[in-house]
């Protein structure tokens, strides 16, 4: 499997599936960046389910877009609740991670992406220091373990064959360092 990083949005994700995150609220006044593009493209629906209690971003929460409108790349959206962005943690986002490459080998994508909308949010970037190890030892595990239970003859050979880290376009280089160190550091373990 590759696994990548790239800058782009949820919005313009060329995958199979396109795996955002949502929190309970913003920290300061709305969403912005890549998560704000999602809800326009979705014309307001986003934050309108939110609104209306039938996805509040509950942590783990999903919400699956199964027919995205015209405009979105992805064949598919699933949108993962975090909770509330005041209780946030790198632990967090882990789960997040492993929850999204948990629901792409169950819904048999071949190619998926995933963006953590942390700052989209209003999360300073200081506070996401450690993000980028983290979601690299979830996907890694989550990939492991879906490979355990196929070995063990309790699923299909996982079909998917690429995952992308969607980094915004002021942060790419220094994800991308760390995205390498990490796996770097997997792979010698």
């Amino acid at each position: 499997m590759s696994i990548e990083a790239v800058v782009w949005d949820g919005v313009a994700a060329d995958v199979d599936l396109s795996f955002g995150c949502m929190f309970t609220r913003e920290l300061d006044g709305g969403l912005r960046g890549g998560l704000l593009h999602l809800d326009q493209a979705l014309s307001g629906r986003l934050t309108a389910l939110r609104e209306d209690g039938v996805f509040q971003g509950e942590p783990m929460e999903t919400l699956l877009i199964r027919q995205p409108p015209r405009g979105v790349v992805a064949r598919a959206v699933m949108v993962i609740g975090m909770g509330d962005p005041s209780a946030w943690s790198v632990a967090v986002t882990a789960r997040a991670v492993a929850t999204a490459v948990n629901a792409a080998m169950q819904l048999g994508v071949g190619s998926a992406a995933f963006a953590p909308s942390l700052l989209d949010s209003g999360l300073p970037p200081q506070a996401t220091a450690g993000v980028a190890p983290a979601m690299m030892k979830a996907v890694t595990r989550a990939i492991d373990a879906q490979a355990r239970i196929e070995a063990l003859g309790l699923a299909p050979a996982p079909s998917l064959r690429r995952w992308v880290f969607d980094v915004g376009a002021a942060g790419f280089a220094a994800a991308t360092v760390q995205f390498q160190e990490a796996l770097s550091e997997l792979k010698a373990a």
